[in-house]
């Protein structure tokens, strides 16, 4: 689970944050909600398990910069909202992770969750990613994905228990991907090396793979898959 913060001093605000988070992040949970400068250090000083804090650049007694240079030990990422574009500089200087413009768009709210908690989940030693699911964000280990197949604009994810529909496409995923795991094999696929379970090689090749699926090696790609899973 994802420990998160909300410092936020306007009440909409604060109910438009949680619902987006429980609707896109189910494995987020918002343990407290705060609405000015002094009781966000208090709190950030006392609780060192906060993975992720959304802070409003304005708040009640000061900024949400100001909460960060009063911080003792800063071991989470910070998600700020702002207004004003012109603090998004300064917010990233002070190491914030992402910030967010008001209003807040639900495809900008999930394209910036996605990489922040991808890089906690990264320091927290679990290696993987966020695929969206009937609405709802999920993680996926790398080791658990065996490989992605090309569907035009879109891309199935087939992993060790399910198959997953992804509005990004392929393009997207080779770009993301480790490249000491995942290699294309084909214009439509992309495999898991770890995952590789036989390779038949004709004028290009064939792979089986742990679920049994069956991708294609193109011709052009047979000669970089033999040096990737020989090294």
């Amino acid at each position: 689970m994802i420990k998160c913060l909300i410092v936020e001093d306007e009440v909409a605000g604060q109910y438009l944050l949680q619902r987006k988070i429980k609707k896109y992040y189910p494995s987020c949970h918002v343990e407290k909600v705060i609405d000015n400068l002094p009781d966000a250090v208090e709190y950030l000083n006392q609780h060192k398990d906060i993975d992720l804090v959304f802070m409003d650049v304005q708040i009640k007694g000061g900024t949400g910069l100001d909460v960060l240079q009063e911080i003792q030990d800063k071991n989470f990422e910070t998600i700020f909202i702002t207004a004003y574009p012109e603090f998004a500089i300064q917010a990233l200087n002070k190491d914030a992770s992402y910030y967010l413009l008001k209003p807040i768009h639900d495809e900008e709210f999930v394209s910036g969750m996605d990489a922040v908690l991808s890089k906690i989940q990264s320091k927290k030693g679990d290696s993987g990613m966020f695929v969206s699911k009937k609405g709802e964000q999920y993680y996926i280990y790398y080791k658990d994905l065996i490989c992605l197949e090309s569907d035009g604009a879109y891309t199935h994810i087939y992993t060790t228990n399910e198959r997953l529909m992804s509005s990004k496409n392929l393009g997207y995923y080779e770009k993301s991907l480790p490249e000491n795991i995942f290699v294309r094999t084909h214009h439509s696929y992309i495999i898991n090396a770890q995952h590789i379970k036989k390779l038949v090689k004709n004028r290009g090749g064939m792979l089986t793979m742990t679920n049994d699926m069956e991708v294609p090696v193109a011709q052009r790609r047979m000669a970089d898959l033999q040096h990737f899973i020989s090294d």
